[in-house]
C-alpha cells in the first residue's frame, strides 16, 4: 500500500500482528503473511492502521475470504525399529515452536531478485499441505513442505540468495539448514546427509549447500524443502512459479 506522506503501518489478521516493510521514504509499505494450514475456510477481518509522522491516524477494515485447500490424506508407515517418540505430537510442537520463532524475525533487506529455483534436480514425490497420520494413527498433522526423491548424497541447492541462520540436527527434520532470504522469507532444507555451509554464510541461488540423506523422521532418503513466511509455513512451489514484490 502507498501513503501520501511518511508513515508507520501496522495491522492484525487472524489474531496475529501484520508486520510491514517500508521503503526509505516510508511511503510504500508491504506485508507478507502466511495462512496457517489449520485455518478453517471462512471470511476473516483485517485491520490496518496508518500513523503519519504528523500524527494523523487512519484505520482501515476489510474482509478476506479463505477457501479450503482441498489437501488429501496420507498414512506414513515408519520402518521397523524407528524411534516412536518421533511420532509424538509434542515433538512436532517443540520443533515447530523453535522454527516459528526463528522465522518470525524480519530482515528488512530483500535478497531474492526473482522466482526461487528448485532445490534439487530430482522428481517431487510429496506436495505441501497433505494431512498425515503415522503408522495408522490419528490424522493430526500436515506435510509442511515439498519432497524431492533425490538419491543419497545428491546435491541440495539454495533456492535463492540469502544468509544461513541455522545448521543443526533437529528431531524430525534431521540435519537441517535454514536460509533467510529477507523480508521474513525463509527456506528450510531437511533430512540431509551432510551440510556444506555454516551459520553466517551468504549463499547464492543454485549454490550447493548440502547433500540428500535420510536423517530425522523419514522412510527413506529424500530432500524435504519448506518455505516459511514470518513464522508460518506456506506452499514452497508458489515461490518457484512466481516472483513476489
Amino acid at each position: 500500500m502507498s501513503t501520501a506522506e511518511s508513515a508507520t503501518v501496522y495491522g492484525n489478521f487472524l489474531s496475529k500482528e501484520l508486520s510491514f516493510i517500508s521503503d526509505v521514504d516510508r511511503q510504500r509499505h508491504l506485508s507478507l503473511f502466511g495462512i496457517p494450514l489449520s485455518t478453517e475456510a471462512g471470511i476473516y477481518p483485517v485491520t490496518i492502521t496508518v500513523l503519519t509522522d504528523t500524527g494523523e491516524e487512519t484505520t482501515i477494515n476489510f474482509n478476506v475470504q479463505i477457501v479450503s485447500g482441498g489437501y488429501g490424506v496420507t498414512n506414513i508407515e515408519l520402518p521397523e525399529g524407528s524411534d516412536l517418540s518421533l511420532i509424538d505430537t509434542s515433538t512436532d510442537e517443540q520443533e515447530l515452536s523453535m522454527l516459528g520463532s526463528l522465522t518470525s524475525q524480519i530482515t528488512p533487506e530483500k535478497y531474492l531478485t526473482g522466482p526461487m529455483g528448485l532445490p534439487a534436480a530430482a522428481p517431487m514425490n510429496a506436495v505441501f499441505g497433505t494431512r498425515r497420520s503415522y503408522n495408522g494413527g490419528e490424522v493430526n498433522r500436515f506435510h509442511l513442505g515439498a519432497d524431492f526423491a533425490g538419491g543419497p548424497g545428491s546435491p541440495i541447492l539454495a533456492a535463492g540468495p540469502g544468509r544461513v541462520v541455522l545448521v543443526d540436527w533437529l528431531s524430525l527434520r534431521g540435519l537441517a539448514t535454514v536460509i533467510d532470504h529477507g523480508w521474513g522469507i525463509y527456506t528450510i532444507y531437511a533430512h540431509q546427509k551432510e551440510t556444506l555451509v555454516n551459520v553466517g554464510d551468504f549463499v547464492q541461488a543454485g549454490q550447493q549447500i548440502g547433500t540428500v540423506g535420510s536423517s530425522g523422521r523419514v522412510t527413506g532418503p529424500h530432500l524435504h524443502w519448506e518455505v516459511w513466511i514470518q513464522g508460518t509455513p506456506v506452499d514452497p512451489m508458489q515461490f518457484v512459479q512466481q516472483d513476489f514484490p
